[in-house]
């Protein structure tokens, strides 16, 4: 893969320091950077020991994102599990603002659910074959299914990680949170609640489709959090993230064991939970726990129907992808493992943190093409001889 190298400073901070503020541009028209990216570097299911090595152009408070690639009109590939929901409409939705930005292109494409793991496979083996793709992020419906496919093209096509996780032989670098993370946070802030040794609270855990890989880390984090507390897990409802097929689990937990203290799991159940429990008049009897934010989990804190949620920044995330993708390709360094940092929100502190860090704007449609800008040197393949002559 060509590549070429942009003269830019690293900045290293110190263990103490290992979140990193990364200049961003909110609004692709702003004329000014106007905020910052809160940026962890991760091992595993935690926070990584050790500096982080980013290419910031400069120190504090003056950074700023990755310039346009002007060498290169790269053509990127993201493939996503759905597009059905609104957390992976602001992955999409800050995705399509930085490859705007950078002048990159971008092709989405989506398996339509964590239940098609050989439809995304054949849209992986797609893009690959694409001889214009410069590089794939993967928003993956398995861990450990697609090695086959991915391991033998590193070498000469960049594959990224995109939210979900992978095994980290299979790509070249991860742009996420552990998962684990968010159960764990959500866990620990029930446990704080009802410490070992108070009345026993029964909760209904909802944690997502059991096919999916990100559903097992939230679950061993939750319910990691939970030890030693007065949290006890009455039930336990896996299903698709549909808001049809949660509101059904949701009504199943109620009928089952109407003097529950908590529901807690997924974005859609918490939000159809909002109604449920309006609707059987138990609102002030049944708390909800969202394990990730959506602008409906997000209109909930407001109201105070939701008692608190974790967030992962998606739409951050997708920004994240797009420029280490960039950075993969322009030839500079990387970590192997960054995303935003996993902040618990309360209604307290919901302002703590912008929301279009965490959400699209109201009325965003996902967007599945981005053109890439023209390189000034010309056509395509003369840029990318012009990048190779100065290796």
């Amino acid at each position: 893969m060509p590549q070429s190298y942009r003269h830019n400073r690293v900045r290293t901070l110190s263990a103490a320091g290992r979140t990193l503020w990364l200049a961003a541009a909110l609004l692709v028209t702003a004329p000014a950077f106007a905020t910052d990216w809160p940026v962890t570097r991760w091992q595993g299911d935690h926070p990584a020991p050790g500096a982080l090595q980013l290419n910031n152009a400069d120190p504090p408070p003056h950074l700023h994102p990755l310039p346009h690639p002007t060498s290169q009109p790269w053509r990127l590939c993201a493939v996503y599990p759905h597009l059905k929901d609104s957390y992976w409409h602001a992955v999409n939705f800050g995705m399509v603002e930085e490859a705007r930005r950078l002048g990159v292109g971008l092709q989405v494409v989506e398996a339509g659910g964590y239940e098609h793991p050989a439809r995304q496979r054949a849209l992986v083996e797609a893009c690959l074959n694409d001889v214009s793709i410069d590089a794939l992020l993967l928003g993956t419906v398995t861990f450990d299914g697609f090695n086959d496919l991915l391991q033998p093209v590193l070498a000469t096509r960049p594959v990224l990680a995109l939210v979900n996780d992978i095994d980290a032989g299979s790509v070249r670098a991860k742009v996420g949170v552990p998962w684990y993370q968010l159960g764990w946070k959500i866990g620990n802030w029930l446990a704080t609640r009802h410490p070992a040794g108070t009345r026993t609270v029964h909760i209904a855990w909802f944690p997502g489709p059991l096919e999916a890989g990100w559903v097992g880390f939230i679950d061993r984090g939750f319910r990691a959090a939970l030890q030693d507390s007065a949290v006890h897990i009455a039930t336990v409802h896996w299903g698709d993230t549909g808001r049809s097929v949660q509101r059904q689990l949701v009504e199943d937990a109620l009928d089952a064991s109407p003097a529950l203290d908590y529901l807690v799991g997924n974005a859609p159940m918490a939000e159809v939970a909002v109604a449920e429990l309006r609707r059987r008049g138990r609102e002030a009897d049944t708390g909800i726990v969202a394990s990730y934010i959506t602008p409906g989990v997000y209109g909930a804190l407001v109201r105070g129907r939701i008692l608190a949620s974790v967030t992962d920044f998606p739409v951050l995330q997708g920004r994240i992808a797009l420029q280490q993708a960039v950075r993969v390709l322009e030839g500079q360094p990387v970590e192997a493992h960054i995303g935003p940092s996993v902040e618990l929100i309360e209604p307290a502190t919901l302002n703590h943190y912008p929301a279009d860090w965490m959400m699209a704007p109201a009325g965003f449609a996902p967007v599945y093409e981005v053109k890439p800008a023209q390189a000034p040197q010309g056509d395509r393949a003369g840029a990318k001889m012009k990048a190779s002559d100065r290796n």
